[in-house]
């Protein structure tokens, strides 16, 4: 989340940067996520998983939105979808993926 502030208060190679290196932890934090999502479910775990694979579509969702976003108020300020997608996943890692047990 500090590289995407960075690409979108810079500009030049610094903003470039920023964003190559949001490619690479991006790329380190799916094993977590997939790891998080299916653990405890037990027998339901291959269902699960197959569940969290197709909500990949939401990876093909969010570029156009950026795009629309790119197109109405600038490259740079679009980077706030992206931000906002990376918000929903530390939520994720560090509460939402927490297993509840109900009475």
């Amino acid at each position: 989340m500090i590289l995407l502030l960075i690409a979108f208060f810079t500009k030049g190679q610094v903003a470039m940067w920023s964003i190559i290196g949001i490619g690479l932890f991006a790329s380190i934090m799916w094993s977590n996520i997939f790891t998080l999502a299916i653990r405890g479910l037990g027998k339901y775990t291959s269902q699960g998983s197959s569940l969290l694979i197709m909500a990949i579509l939401g990876a093909a969702l969010i570029p156009p939105l950026q795009g629309l976003v790119a197109d109405t108020f600038g490259v740079q300020q679009s980077f706030i979808v992206i931000l906002a997608c990376h918000i929903f996943v530390a939520w994720y890692g560090f509460k939402g993926s927490k297993i509840v047990k109900h009475a």
